[in-house]
């Protein structure tokens, strides 16, 4: 333990040292503080009119990262996160069905583990200090430089840098989207007891798994002038709908944000989506080229969700 509270020492002190040439390592601090650290909390998590509470426990062994997140309000739900592979585990009436994902950056780890990509589209202003959660905050802004991305407002733990709190704002500096810890505490030890489900331990569990084939995009479409910044960081095919069919997903990301393009061949007798429309705090955007549905989705600016769907320069015709 005395090893680990020393590390930890090494940790913040080294970091304090840095930050005061270069305000950006405050982020590498938040980013590196996210993932390295041992903590639990319980955060309130705000998206429009949903609010829930959720309650987070992440370990770092030093070798790996765990997570267990657990949603304290309305139906049960969990998450298990082990590296970059997570088990979510939903509730329904009968049984509790278990999907695997990708992680995508989950609060407090928003932001990603290399920050360079971050400095290229974002500028960082200082703002006051705040309690959060009992704790003393630095409260930062990420201001984008283009159309193509929201602004960022960060409370930074000034201790330890975790993020403490987060608000996502539009352009017109609208409310998109927030979490913030009311209580949160650092741990030691690496038991692993706490990582397991517990969602309605009476139900019977079926894993909802759907077959995942890796295809290169350019057998089936090109893409190409991407907004600046984002980048392809998955592509999938899968079986989807309430009428399965074959459906071609790419996610791209500029580091904090992430957006799903989906294209699949409209099949005799569907009608096709076209037009804009907004579900929650997302943009959705769908239209259609050589017979292929193309639906581009993202809690991202109008302007980028249009881009990225623009970006399609040609699709197999169906």
């Amino acid at each position: 333990m005395q090893r680990l509270v020393f590390g930890l020492f090494l940790f913040v002190l080294s970091f304090y040292a840095q930050s005061a040439e270069d305000p950006w390592l405050h982020l590498e601090k938040a980013s590196q503080a996210a993932r390295k650290l041992s903590y639990k909390g319980i955060f309130l998590y705000q998206n429009l009119q949903d609010v829930r509470s959720i309650e987070i426990t992440h370990l770092n062994n030093g070798t790996e990262e765990f997570a267990r997140i657990v949603t304290l309000d309305g139906q049960p739900r969990e998450a298990l996160s082990r590296g970059n592979n997570m088990v979510v585990f939903n509730s329904n009436k009968e049984n509790v069905m278990i999907q695997k994902r990708q992680g995508q950056n989950l609060f407090p780890a928003i932001l990603p583990p290399d920050i360079e990509s971050v400095k290229a589209i974002y500028t960082l202003r200082f703002a006051d200090q705040e309690r959060i959660g009992g704790r003393e905050a630095q409260i930062v802004y990420l201001e984008p430089k283009d159309e193509f991305r929201y602004f960022y407002k960060l409370w930074l733990d000034r201790e330890f840098g975790l993020i403490l709190k987060m608000s996502i704002l539009d352009h017109q500096q609208k409310l998109i989207e927030q979490a913030s810890f009311n209580q949160i505490a650092l741990f030691t030890g690496h038991d692993l007891n706490w990582f397991k489900p517990s969602v309605d331990t009476h139900k019977k569990y079926i894993m909802d798994d759907v077959p995942e084939n890796k295809v290169s995009h350019e057998k089936y479409c090109t893409i190409a002038n991407l907004p600046a910044g984002y980048r392809e960081v998955s592509h999938v095919t899968r079986m989807m709908g309430n009428r399965p069919q074959l459906v071609h997903q790419w996610v791209f990301s500029d580091g904090l944000s992430f957006v799903s393009l989906f294209v699949n061949p409209i099949p005799k007798g569907q009608k096709s989506r076209v037009g804009e429309t907004q579900v929650g705090s997302s943009h959705v955007y769908a239209r259609v080229m050589n017979g292929n549905q193309i639906m581009v989705v993202g809690e991202v600016p109008q302007a980028t969700i249009q881009k990225i769907s623009n970006s399609i320069q040609d699709v197999r015709a169906h």
